[in-house]
């Protein structure tokens, strides 16, 4: 069997999403062929073909195709030219007409879409929104983006979902994006794909791996194709009647795995399962999204897989214009393909050893952590007091760690060494805010950190609250950006990416100018780290990922944005060879309300 490359696999998955969408809302507007069935077997003898007749009845409309959702996602990747950010998608979202068809069944998209549009953030807006799958009809972009990597696809889903859904929801879509991106893995097979979602799930939410895993692999046996659809229709693809089960498309991934053992190169039958079953719900099949949203999860599924090739000749001529825009999204991908080639080859560049020596990659990992360590504890001491009293008291300056005991005590190299120990526990996998809240839950001594800030955090998320916005409401005190160069040690070379890993994790116990602060140090580090890396290069990673947006602060500042501070910054250092003679004029033009403040760290 000859290989399929990516650009081809790409365009299987976007052609399977449409094709899953269309051959969906057919089922809904054209139900008569799937009344007719008496017997589950006979779904195999339906014909499936879009509705593209279909159009709203003015002012009574409950139901609306979700082939623009599949293009919200895509057209955020193209819009950020790479990786999104839950502010990036919110941006398209909150104004996408797609999301804001007047259907009552979107109204839980246009509950958010309006809670942004008063001004709500990007991460909060579907916090304790009803639970809706439709928004995982935009995770397509999301798994083809990250492909191969399903646990980039499932955090990263998670991120952009929960823009507009709340938390089991976005867990749901997350899930999604990560079936597909494992679906894209060279020589992906089903059980692949179904392994890949059970094992996140398992380690993100153990009530929805308990949901998925009794009927991900199919049923047992070897059973015929008749004996498959009698388990699917009166089984297995029905939706429970209890309260889980009364959302908008319920539990995506939930129906699109089931199938696929059987008919991941049959998607004709796959299909005519997936959309022809009534799911028993107390809006059986009238409502969009029951299947509709499992049928796009599985047609990029077995996209993926298989290609383009794997799709009836029929379908693909008329789901290959629906998804040409998309294809734009493989240069994308591309891009990201050869960035992360660049990556590869530093840190294999770095990690070569020279006879029985340290690597370099090992001396600069461990010059980072001592130096934040030993910085940290040197300056605690005098933490807060202005530069004349420090002098009056040390002339000499401070020269070496006055109190030992703070190497370890310190309350913010605590913290990195937590959020180490964190990327430690993950070996090599990504850190979010939901792993670095358990290690706080396992191990943190609340009475040893600030209440105001960590201390608070640390409540919520003991109370339950999603680690990935506990800090929302917090005293913004610079605790994040005296900690996070962890992160750029592990997107070591990828600036870009450090800072986005960053501002997630940071908003577990911060937000605002800490977040953006905490950023920056992150993407200095991952600059930093590089062979060659020169103070230019260092200083140029932070000007790149500081916001030029407006400062949003309760005071009133010279700056207008955390980049133009920074620029002011360098500018004055720029003047000193010495780095005490800088102070004063640094003091003069730079210093802030309090030393607290994350820009003046």
């Amino acid at each position: 069997m000859a290989t399929i490359g990516l650009k081809d696999r790409i365009h299987g998955a976007l052609l399977g999403a449409a094709i899953g969408a269309e051959l969906g809302f057919a089922r809904i507007t054209r139900p008569e062929p799937f009344n007719a069935v008496k017997r589950p077997a006979d779904l195999f003898g339906v014909h499936l073909e879009p509705d593209f007749a279909w159009r709203p009845e003015k002012n009574n409309q409950s139901r609306a195709k979700l082939t623009p959702l599949i293009d919200l996602g895509v057209r955020a990747y193209l819009a950020a030219k790479g990786r999104v950010t839950p502010e990036q998608f919110a941006a398209l979202f909150k104004d996408d007409p797609g999301a804001a068809t007047p259907a009552f069944a979107f109204d839980g998209l246009h509950t958010a879409q309006e809670l942004l549009k008063e001004g709500m953030p990007a991460r909060l807006a579907g916090l304790h929104n009803a639970p809706s799958g439709l928004i995982a009809a935009a995770m397509p972009a999301v798994g083809v983006f990250h492909f191969a990597d399903p646990e980039r696809a499932y955090l990263d889903g998670l991120e952009l979902a929960s823009v507009a859904a709340p938390r089991v929801a976005a867990d749901w879509a997350g899930l999604s994006a990560a079936a597909i991106a494992a679906a894209l893995a060279p020589g992906a097979t089903a059980e692949d794909v179904i392994a890949a979602v059970l094992r996140i799930a398992h380690g993100a939410n153990k009530d929805l791996y308990y949901q998925l895993n009794a009927h991900a692999r199919g049923p047992w046996g070897n059973p015929t194709d008749a004996e498959v659809a009698e388990w699917w229709c009166t089984f297995a693809g029905t939706v429970p009647s209890h309260a889980a089960g009364r959302w908008v498309a319920p539990n995506p991934i939930r129906y699109a795995l089931p199938l696929l053992g059987r008919f991941h190169a049959q998607p004709v039958k796959l299909m005519q399962c997936l959309v022809g079953v009534n799911p028993g719900e107390w809006f059986g099949a009238g409502w969009i999204g029951v299947h509709t949203v499992p049928a796009i999860v599985a047609g990029a599924v077995v996209g993926a897989m298989h290609g383009p090739d794997v799709f009836p000749a029929e379908w693909l001529q008329w789901a290959s214009p629906i998804a040409k825009p998309w294809t734009k999204l493989g240069t994308i991908v591309e891009r990201r393909v050869g960035e992360e080639k660049l990556i590869v080859r530093e840190v294999e560049r770095l990690a070569r050893k020279k006879g029985r020596t340290a690597s370099p990659l090992h001396d600069k990992i461990k010059g980072a952590v001592l130096a934040g360590a030993i910085g940290n504890a040197m300056g605690s001491p005098v933490e807060g007091r202005m530069y004349w009293d420090i002098d009056k008291e040390y002339p000499q300056g401070i020269r070496t760690v006055l109190d030992p005991k703070r190497l370890e005590s310190e309350d913010d190299n605590q913290m990195a060494m937590l959020l180490v120990e964190t990327y430690l526990e993950r070996d090599g996998l990504p850190v979010a805010a939901r792993h670095f809240g358990k290690t706080w839950l396992d191990r943190l001594n609340r009475d040893h950190f600030f209440p105001l800030c960590m201390g608070n955090s640390y409540d919520l998320l003991r109370a339950g609250l999603d680690p990935r916005i506990a800090g929302h409401w917090n005293v913004v005190t610079g605790s994040t950006v005296m900690c996070m160069e962890p992160v750029g040690m592990f997107n070591l070379a990828d600036p870009e990416w450090a800072a986005q890993d960053a501002t997630a994790i940071s908003y577990m116990y911060q937000r605002g100018l800490d977040v953006t602060a905490a950023a920056m140090l992150a993407a200095t580090v991952a600059s930093a780290l590089v062979a060659g890396a020169t103070v230019e290069s260092v200083l140029a990673a932070a000007l790149d990922v500081a916001p030029r947006t407006p400062l949003r602060t309760f005071d009133k500042r010279k700056s207008k944005s955390a980049y133009d501070y920074l620029r002011t910054c360098l500018d004055v250092a720029d003047k000193y060879d010495d780095v005490l003679a800088v102070r004063k004029e640094l003091y003069a033009k730079c210093l802030l309300y309090h030393c607290i403040d994350p820009l003046e760290l």
